[in-house]
């Protein structure tokens, strides 16, 4: 839980810092990074639930992870809906 948990947190440093700069599209690139990773985590806890009756951890973390390799190479060119839509996509996968 704690290396997913510094991942994500570097993941706003490697995702905004792409930007080059302190702007609006840093922000919505750390918006983008923080909506797929979030939306990926709940979607599989919730699968999760459904298939097993019970919250697994490791899948919610690998989740998470799986939605913010989803989400890098378009993180700074989608909208929020596009990023939870990529999150999801990375569940399904």
């Amino acid at each position: 839980f704690l290396g997913t948990a510094m991942l994500w947190v570097g993941w706003f440093g490697f995702n905004g810092g792409s930007a080059g700069a302190a702007s609006a599209g840093a922000a919505f690139a750390c918006l983008a990074t923080q909506l797929s990773a979030s939306v990926a985590a709940i979607v599989w806890t919730a699968l999760d639930v459904i298939e097993n009756g019970k919250v697994s951890v490791l899948g919610t973390c690998t989740a998470s992870i799986a939605g913010l390799a989803a989400i890098t190479p378009a993180a700074g060119f989608v909208g929020p809906v596009g990023a939870c839509l990529m999150g999801l996509a990375s569940d399904l996968v």
